[in-house]
Formats: C-alpha cells, sequence, structure tokens
C-alpha cells in the first residue's frame, strides 16, 4: 500500500511546473522531492528525455546528484556524445573559492553552465558517456555540432546543399542514430519589458559567444539544425528514433518561417515565379505531417516579416493557412491579431494592423479582445499603485494607441480602454519621480518607455478623450500640472459642449 501512495505522490509531484512554493510548505512534498526517482519523473515530464540531463546540470550541486543520474539513465534519457563535449568545454572553468573572495562583485555574476558542478558528478556523466555509447576512442576534443553543421552543407548555398547532404547522409545518420546527436535546447525568450534590464539583456545575447554561458543552444546552432530539416526532412524520424520528440517544438517557427522564405525568397532570382495556394500548402503539409505546427506566432511572424508586400501575397498566404489551419479568415485573424500588437513590436508602419483588421468580422471586438490579453486598462488602485515595485509601462507600444484613437475616435471602448493605460502609466512615472526627486526618469524604465508615456498621455488630452470618473482615485495622489490640468481643462470644455462633467 505504502509503495502504490508513494507511485502516485511521484506522478502528482512530478505535473507540477515549480514545485519549490510547495516543498517549503509541507515536509512530506519535501521528502519526495529529494527522492532521485521524483527528481527524474520530474525532469522528463518537464522537459524530455532529450533535455533531462542539461537541466539536471544546469539546476547545479543541490539537485543533481549521483542517484538522481542514475535514475535518469535508467529511464533512457538521451546521453549524447555531443553533451559529454560541452561538458568537457565547460566543466572547471567557474572557481568558486576565487568568485567568494570578490565580495559584492559575486551578486552579479552566476556560475556558467556546467562549470562547478562536483567532480563525482562530472566524472559519473563522462564515464556513462563512455559506457553508453560504446566507443573506446569517444572523439570527446571534437564539436558533434560542428560536424553536423558540416555534413549537412552549412558551408554551402542553400542552392548547392542538398546534394552535399544527399552525400553524407550516411554520416549524419551515424551521427544521430549512434552518437545520439541532439542539439541543446533553445534558450527561453524572456518576457518583453521597457526597461534598462531587459534592453541589457537583449543586447548581451545580440553578441552570441560559442560555447554560450547558460548552456543553451545559440540561435545560430538552431539555424543549423533547422536548414539542415529543410533540405531532408526526414532528418525529424531519425530524432524521434532515438527519442528526442520535442525537435519539433525546438526548431518550429525557424523551419516553418523558413519553408516560406524559401518559397518567397527575399532577393528573388530572375526565374523564380511566385507559388501558388496548392505549393505552399503542400510544403507546409509535408512540414505539419512530421510534426511542426503552424502556429499564430508562425503565422504573424510570417506577415510581418512579409508586410512591406501583404498587397501582393498577403491573401495567397492567408488562404493557405485557412488550409492548414481549417480555420475562418476571421478566427486565423483574431488569433494573428493578439501576437501582431505585442509589445516588441513598435508600428513604424501599420500595414500589417490594417491588413488584419481589414480581414475580420467583428475589427472593434477582435482589437478589443486583443487588448484584453495583452492587459491593457487599470492593472493596479490608487493603494497598489503605491506600493507596487513593478515598472509600471505602457502594456504595448504608444503607437498602437495613437493609431486605434486615429482609426475608432475619442469615445470608442477601445480607444478608452488604452487610455486607462496610459493614465495608469502616467501616474505610476509621477509617483516614482516623487519618490526620487533628483531623477529625471524612474529606475529601470528606459528613457524612450518615459518619453512615450508622457507624450502619448497628451495626445489623447488634446483629442478630448473621456476621463473615467475612477481616474479621480489617482489624481488624489498627485500633483503634477501636466497631469492634472488637462483633466479639468477638458471637464471644463465638456461642461460646455455636453453639459456634464466626465464619463462615469
Amino acid at each position: 500500500m505504502q509503495s502504490i501512495y508513494n507511485e502516485l505522490s511521484i506522478e502528482i509531484f512530478k505535473c507540477i511546473p515549480n514545485p519549490i512554493n510547495l516543498l517549503v510548505s509541507s515536509r512530506k512534498w519535501y521528502n519526495i522531492s529529494q527522492d532521485p526517482h521524483a527528481r527524474a519523473e520530474w525532469l522528463i515530464y518537464k522537459y524530455g528525455r532529450a533535455h533531462a540531463l542539461f537541466h539536471a546540470v544546469r539546476l547545479g550541486n543541490s539537485f543533481i546528484t549521483v542517484e538522481v543520474i542514475q535514475a535518469l539513465l535508467s529511464k533512457n534519457v538521451i546521453l549524447s556524445r555531443y553533451f559529454v563535449q560541452r561538458m568537457l568545454m565547460h566543466f572547471g572553468k567557474y572557481d568558486e573559492n576565487l568568485i567568494d573572495r570578490l565580495g559584492e562583485l559575486q551578486k552579479k555574476l552566476t556560475s556558467p553552465w556546467g562549470s562547478n558542478i562536483s567532480l563525482v558528478i562530472f566524472t559519473k556523466l563522462i564515464t556513462e558517456g563512455y559506457n553508453i555509447l560504446n566507443d573506446p576512442e569517444l572523439a570527446v576534443k571534437g564539436n558533434d555540432m560542428e560536424l553536423f553543421h558540416f555534413l549537412s552543407a552549412g558551408p554551402l548555398v542553400i542552392n548547392h546543399a542538398p546534394d552535399k547532404l544527399r552525400q553524407n547522409l550516411n554520416l549524419i545518420k551515424d551521427l544521430i542514430l549512434k552518437k545520439k546527436f541532439v542539439p541543446f535546447p533553445p534558450r527561453p525568450k524572456p518576457t518583453y519589458e521597457d526597461t534598462v534590464e531587459y534592453i541589457q539583456l537583449i543586447q548581451a545575447r545580440a553578441h552570441e559567444e560559442y560555447p554560450p554561458k547558460d548552456g543553451y543552444e545559440n540561435s545560430r546552432q538552431l539555424n543549423v539544425v533547422a536548414r539542415a530539416i529543410l533540405i531532408h526532412p526526414d532528418l525529424v524520424i531519425l530524432w524521434k528514433e532515438i527519442g528526442y520528440r520535442e525537435i519539433c517544438s525546438d526548431v518550429n517557427e525557424l523551419v516553418m518561417q523558413g519553408a516560406l522564405l524559401i518559397l518567397f525568397p527575399p532577393t528573388p532570382p530572375n526565374n523564380w515565379e511566385c507559388p501558388d495556394v496548392r505549393t505552399i500548402v503542400d510544403r507546409l503539409k509535408h512540414l505539419t505531417e512530421l510534426g511542426f505546427q503552424l502556429t499564430d506566432n508562425v503565422i504573424e511572424e510570417i506577415f510581418h516579416y512579409f508586410e512591406h508586400k501583404l498587397s501582393e501575397i498577403g491573401d495567397l498566404l492567408m488562404n493557405s493557412f485557412q488550409v492548414i489551419r481549417k480555420e475562418s479568415k476571421s478566427d486565423i485573424v483574431s488569433s494573428c491579431l493578439i501576437q501582431a500588437i505585442k509589445p516588441e513590436r513598435k508600428f513604424k508602419k501599420t500595414d500589417l494592423l490594417e491588413f488584419l483588421i481589414k480581414r475580420v468580422d467583428n475589427p472593434k471586438e477582435a482589437l478589443k479582445n486583443a487588448l484584453d490579453h495583452h492587459k491593457v486598462g487599470f492593472k493596479f488602485n490608487a493603494k497598489f499603485i503605491k506600493t507596487t515595485k513593478e515598472i509600471r509601462s505602457l502594456s504595448v507600444n504608444s503607437n498602437l494607441y495613437y493609431w486605434i484613437l486615429k482609426n475608432y475616435g475619442p469615445n470608442s471602448e477601445v480607444t478608452q480602454k488604452c487610455f486607462d493605460d496610459i493614465i495608469e502609466s502616467r501616474i505610476w512615472v509621477d509617483l516614482k519621480l516623487q519618490e526620487t526627486p533628483d531623477r529625471e526618469v524612474p529606475e529601470g524604465l528606459t528613457i524612450g518607455a518615459f518619453n512615450s508615456i508622457c507624450s502619448i498621455y497628451l495626445e489623447f488630452c488634446e483629442e478630448k478623450v473621456p476621463f473615467k470618473a475612477n481616474i479621480l482615485q489617482y489624481l488624489q495622489l498627485i500633483n503634477n500640472y501636466e497631469i492634472i490640468n488637462p483633466f479639468f481643462t477638458y471637464c471644463i470644455w465638456y461642461t460646455i459642449n455636453r453639459g456634464i462633467t466626465f464619463d462615469d
């Protein structure tokens, strides 16, 4: 009976995405979390057999033990030659004792992936690599990612690559089936923020180093894999054969977008002919049958990339996506619109926005749903906006708010929703500047975001967008003339022209 109870507990434990809060609140669950098999099951469930060892190493000495490694291997996780090679690249490059002596600087440093695991763990992983791959002359000093790049004709232009890849196909099969070559997982995308920290993070990632300190595979290497799949899609079958079932999700966007970029090259050759719906559908269907997906994000990214050519190929793409997705045009647009207005979009051009709006059944409702998805509007109240530690920038780009104002007018529901978001951001900015009067911009907020909040607020005020009654609780917190004056100016204007003071 106890055995069944333990098994059920592990089954529950592995499904918890982030169990740390559960562990600190319950000794029973803490004890379960110490079980090597529970940890192994959690890793496999969350990350898959191909990436379980990568994340076990990433989580560090407080998580990975010899017993956890043994439990993972008993459950047939993939231990590739490439994994062994990367371990050897990273291990020992972080001196924990030296970092301890650097005091405050330690807080700004994180140890590179695999660099500070214990010697016992490192030895276990390398030894198991030799045993599992059954190769006493294992080429651990090589780099299977570079080898794959060479064998898949990476150095050649795409037109000449297929022949070379086919010549090397047996070597590629050996690399995947016998050496278990699997790329490391893609780096998680950070949530967009109008903050200095986010800008610094993106700038740091723009200069990719190899091997990357965080261990995740760089976009350059993942593009090598995606390109090889586009040349020879059956490589996916080989990877799935060894248990790498995450291959499609790992490179989904790169492969699906790459397929369409091949059909619609940025610089078409003289003999290029525009593909028809059947050609596009056949190409995409071949990939979806392998496990790739034509997601909302993929569709929006493609439309965004071809924004300058939507008048020529926009409907051709849309009709093709309808066939693949088996959805109405309006449903696809509604989903795509959510991605199209994400905060990282700057809207220097609005061709895509106008293209989508014209092809949805109820534009205002679709736009409202998209704004709701991004939580545009009031997020706090007068009490919490004073105490929040969050940076309250605009939920989406100010250029989108301006476009909505000009297209739907000051009294539209969607315009009002935007104004709510703008007002709260503007109030937050003023409150933070009250706390630090020596600063010109709130700490952490970018200068660009600060200017956008201030200017779009004035723009909406000048267009006489109605203030709601609940704005009064915010106005009591501030004494900034630039914020308060438009409110009372508008009330006087509205009294004269409409006979009431403000919209409730």
